[in-house]
């Protein structure tokens, strides 16, 4: 699987993709990492519900609190992350 955290991402992320003629846009509140990920050949065939070779069509970003970023929460707090998505025609 391929995967990376990124620290300090902005809260406002743009995907571009030519292949369908649009942008993604990703507005994040709460988080202080990114993760983007994919499952590659292995992790993708081990998915029910995943085809074989959907791996490559598809990449997964995750507004979070990874790595040195995580959150601890006692019991009795709370803590909220928030993301919205939006695809637009480019």
């Amino acid at each position: 699987p391929l995967d990376r955290i990124y620290l300090a991402p902005p809260q406002a992320l743009v995907l571009e993709d030519p292949a369908f003629g649009r942008a993604i846009r990703i507005q994040s509140a709460g988080n202080h990492s990114a993760v983007v990920w994919n499952p590659w050949i292995e992790q993708a065939a081990a998915m029910g519900d995943f085809g074989d070779l959907e791996y490559l069509k598809m990449l997964c970003v995750e507004t979070t609190n990874a790595g040195p970023d995580r959150v601890s929460i006692a019991p009795g707090e709370t803590s909220r992350l928030a993301v919205q998505i939006h695809a637009e025609r480019t």
